[in-house]
């Protein structure tokens, strides 16, 4: 079965490095950063939540946040009738490397106490400049602009990495993904089965030079293979 939070997700073979330049908040989440990204509920300003890369002692509390899912909302994350992570998803998920794959966990802390609330996965390949996400929300945590905060940061994260196209593949029946992408300005096309849409957006403030451009150079522009 083929795996995807919300969208279908292909890994790419190379990797992405954060520029250079980049301030911590401006670089990719790699797996040896202990970034913190604090995001704000447009809908709700009094809600905070921390969104942070996975990490591999994260595998119970991610386990736990997919079979917490509704139904209907496993099937849209796994095109599919799923009760849980397959074991080498999860460990996929938790291996992603921070730079031309990225999870991203999205974390409510109460108490002193972490709670996974929504997650996210990221592929980019640098030859063709592009990026496939997939996004998901605990149920109790939609409808506050949650989802629209995340989807924005991995906009700007892409941009930053200097991807210039950002996609995802859908449930045609999946109405409130589609109307999320609608609203941050994407498109939706024909996906690659009938039964799927693809949300896609240019994203013009992408950095023109590093990371993508150096490894497309390093590449002779061959084009990456995908996993």
């Amino acid at each position: 079965m083929r795996f995807t939070l919300m969208v279908a997700m292909r890994l790419y073979d190379r990797f992405v490095e954060p520029a250079p330049h980049a301030s911590l908040n401006q670089s990719a989440f790699g797996a040896g950063h202990s970034e913190f990204r604090m995001l704000r509920a447009k809908s709700r300003p009094d809600i905070w939540l921390a969104l942070r890369p996975a990490r591999l002692s994260d595998g119970d509390a991610l386990q736990t946040y997919v079979r917490g899912l509704s139904p209907q909302s496993r099937y849209n994350r796994f095109l599919g009738a799923a009760n849980e992570l397959p074991a080498s998803e999860l460990a996929r998920a938790l291996a992603a490397n921070g730079r031309d794959a990225l999870t991203l966990l999205l974390i409510s802390t109460a108490a002193g106490r972490e709670t996974l609330v929504g997650e996210a996965r990221v592929a980019l390949s640098c030859a063709e400049r592009a990026g496939e996400f997939g996004m998901s929300i605990a149920d109790d945590w939609r409808r506050l602009g949650v989802g629209s905060a995340v989807l924005e940061e991995i906009e700007r994260k892409a941009a930053a990495d200097g991807i210039e196209l950002l996609f995802g593949d859908v449930l045609r029946t999946n109405e409130e993904m589609i109307g999320l992408a609608r609203r941050r300005g994407f498109r939706l096309g024909p996906g690659f089965e009938a039964r799927l849409a693809r949300i896609e957006k240019r994203l013009d403030d992408a950095a023109p030079d590093l990371p993508c451009r150096k490894w497309s150079e390093i590449a002779g522009g061959a084009e990456l293979g995908t996993g």
